[in-house]
């Protein structure tokens, strides 16, 4: 494994006291690691979650999809573990040999080696878990919040290094971006109960016949909460950077195609819902390119985070109305889209807030 070219002043070469308290320099290259990485981890925690909906008759933990993921922290363990090694014993601090920014991800290995353990324990003493309890299980959260740690890695690094501009391609920013798919597809992975790519077969067909309440509020869910989670994420980073062209198609279409992999033994008939999550995602892309909106062109920003969700759901509804219709009547099928738009808008107030001029000490 590559380690981190270190960058020693004089007065922190080995034997200085003040050695002990600086970090190692990271470097662009084992971003890049760490971001292929982080994608193996995703890789093993969908197909985990694939075979928990297509295979409810789970009754061991050695599976080849376990296999992919432990062998995913195996990976990361190594790629963190030897330049960590290789640094304390040039004379840094425990605590302080790796890049501040994967200090983080080595915890995020511990956590995640420990929550596997408490994961078998788990499953000895209380059983396997069924459907949404998977999602909810203390084990499962803990195994969630360490993978976060190490995932996050290379995106945390790009915050702290690279400039707000100059930075925009994908030459630079590439890593940073696999490693805000990972971290957003995690959240999603764990809110996979309210997902409309993940559970398109819900809107088509007839229509509930009982309990008609309780399936609209679900299924209006399902429209509501992705678009917290990936416009929350596209606002923040962009707020840091002017993103590269197709980073909405990454976030947009890479996340849906995830989502929909993981139900589709259920939802596999509504595959067109991925050509509206792809036409989609290019309108967008067109529209950050078009609009160019950042914190110093707020209006622009303001109309993108509107206009996209109300495109993207729009067009997920229109694609199931068109090819096999669904038991939504107007009122929520235009409505629904309406409110995930607002609720971009003011994500938008969130990211980049109004600002306030002072004048004699009143607003």
């Amino acid at each position: 494994m590559t380690t981190n070219r270190i960058i020693e002043p004089a007065a922190t070469r080995k034997g200085s006291a003040s050695m002990g308290v600086a970090y190692p320099v990271g470097s662009i290259r084992f971003d890049r690691l760490m971001a292929g990485l982080s994608l193996w981890l995703i890789a093993g925690l969908f197909l985990d979650g694939w075979a928990h909906n297509s295979f409810h008759d789970i009754e061991t933990f050695l599976t080849p999809w376990h296999a992919v993921l432990y062998s995913g922290l195996g990976a990361s363990a190594v790629a963190l573990g030897i330049p960590w090694i290789n640094n304390v014993q040039r004379g840094y601090r425990w605590d302080h040999a790796l890049p501040k920014e994967y200090v983080i991800s080595l915890l995020g290995v511990l956590i995640f080696g420990v929550a596997g353990g408490l994961d078998f324990a788990w499953h000895s003493t209380f059983g396997f878990e069924i459907d949404t309890e998977a999602l909810l299980s203390p084990p499962h959260l803990l195994l969630a919040t360490g993978g976060l740690f190490i995932i996050s890695g290379p995106l945390r690094a790009a915050w702290q290094r690279l400039p707000d501009k100059g930075a925009t391609g994908w030459a630079k920013l590439w890593p940073a971006m696999v490693s805000a798919f990972a971290t957003l597809s995690t959240f999603t992975f764990f809110t996979q109960f309210s997902n409309q790519f993940q559970h398109a077969n819900t809107f088509v067909g007839g229509g509930p016949t009982e309990d008609v309440y309780f399936w609209q509020v679900t299924t209006i869910s399902y429209i509501l909460i992705p678009t917290v989670l990936y416009i929350g994420f596209i606002l923040l980073l962009m707020r840091r950077w002017a993103l590269p062209i197709g980073s909405m198609v990454l976030f947009i279409l890479g996340n849906a195609m995830l989502m929909f992999f993981m139900g589709s033994s259920y939802t596999g008939e509504q595959w067109p819902v991925l050509l509206a999550a792809l036409l989609g995602s290019v309108i967008v892309d067109v529209l950050y390119t078009v609009l160019k909106p950042s914190a110093d062109r707020v209006r622009e920003l303001r109309i993108f985070a509107f206009a996209a969700p109300l495109v993207l759901n729009l067009l997920y509804l229109g694609v199931l109305i068109a090819t096999g219709g669904i038991w939504w009547r107007i009122h929520m099928w235009l409505g629904a889209p309406i409110l995930s738009a607002a609720i971009g808008l003011g994500l938008s107030y969130l990211t980049v807030p109004p600002t306030t001029q002072w004048s004699g000490g009143q607003t």
